[in-house]
């Protein structure tokens, strides 16, 4: 085997991710294979079905962690049954293939083969985790958690503010500008007026950034992730490689069309790769469907913390609590059990 040449901490860059397999982890049973291509990959299918899974597989497996709650909750594994996860990926020109043995939560196993010239090299264990340590981060967009620097604006349920970090930022208010075109928005542009970051649509009416619709909110936020993480490729800081999960929650098809064809200039611009969760399979760029291979707990009727059932129950206390009072007679109590609830115009307030 080859002897590995001293490579300082951050600076080996991901290009590609080539394959996904796994086995008995998280939504998936049976041994899975998915091969990736060149540039964007969107990964089809309905909840429940392990879109997210392939997500979490290729973050987990270059993860430095060897015991880690792994992005599972609805699907815990069978702390019993050992769990696969695989992964090649190309890195410094070179080919890696990474074999990942899990017992519940934690690594059992980490093996690491890196071609070089005609030769591999192995590592295992210890070895493989000091080699993560040298390798630049994949970006990631995960739903629209993430850190609040990068959010736009705050809400603590009262109020909306502009967050003063995203008003100061000159540098990403002007990548935002670079994109919005592409994202098929009625905004044509973000302005910054006394401090202030406001919109202005097409007709030129400029509206407070905190005051616009959710849907337009959303897409500026996604741009604004993106925005941040083609910087920090560009300065030499990430690796090429960029996944998104579940960030069509709340868009129209306009936008969403828009967002996939902003990726796919990036993705042909930087030579970047993107692989993108989505429900919707039409003109989506190479698609790979995952069929549901395990019915997740939360889907289950009978289990405990289906929310079906806690809202029924809690319909059914709420019944039986209040059911004598007068001031709720208007209501079919019975028929709100059953899911249907009837009441007269302006008469009913919901304050639970």
């Amino acid at each position: 085997m080859a002897e590995m040449v001293s490579i300082g901490h951050g600076t080996i860059p991901i290009q590609k991710i080539i394959s996904v397999a796994c086995r008995n982890f998280m939504a998936f049973d049976n041994l899975r294979t998915f091969e990736f291509d060149e540039i964007v990959n969107t990964i089809i299918g309905g909840n429940g079905s392990g879109k997210s899974t392939l997500i979490t597989i290729i973050k987990q497996a270059l993860s430095r962690d060897l015991t880690k709650p792994w992005d599972g909750r609805r699907y815990q594994n069978d702390d019993s049954k050992e769990s696969l996860i695989e992964i090649k990926f190309i890195a410094d020109d070179k080919e890696h293939y990474l074999r990942r043995v899990l017992l519940g939560e934690t690594t059992t196993d980490l093996h690491l083969y890196i071609e070089n010239d005609e030769e591999l090299i192995f590592l295992r264990d210890a070895q493989v985790i000091d080699y993560f340590s040298k390798l630049k981060p994949i970006s990631t967009i995960q739903s629209f958690d993430g850190p609040r620097k990068d959010f736009y604006f705050w809400t603590n349920g009262r109020t909306t503010t502009v967050n003063p970090i995203f008003a100061k930022s000159k540098k990403l208010i002007q990548g935002i500008n670079q994109f919005l075109p592409m994202a098929r928005s009625e905004i044509v542009q973000l302005r910054l007026v006394n401090n202030e970051v406001m919109v202005q649509y097409r007709d030129g009416e400029l509206r407070n950034l905190s005051t616009i619709a959710g849907g337009e909110a959303k897409a500026i936020y996604i741009i604004a992730k993106i925005s941040n993480i083609i910087r920090e490729i560009e300065d030499g800081n990430h690796s090429k490689v960029i996944l998104i999960d579940e960030i069509e929650v709340g868009l129209d098809q306009s936008k969403i069309q828009g967002l996939h064809h902003i990726v796919k200039c990036l993705a042909e611009e930087l030579e970047c790769q993107f692989i993108i969760t989505s429900r919707f399979p039409r003109g989506r760029l190479n698609p790979i469907n995952v069929d549901r291979a395990k019915i997740p707990r939360c889907y289950n009727e009978d289990f405990p913390t289906n929310l079906h059932t806690n809202f029924k129950k809690y319909l059914a206390k709420f019944n039986a609590k209040f059911k004598s009072k007068n001031s709720y007679s208007h209501i079919n109590w019975t028929s709100a059990v059953k899911g249907k609830i009837t009441y007269q115009k302006g008469k009913f307030k919901w304050n639970p």
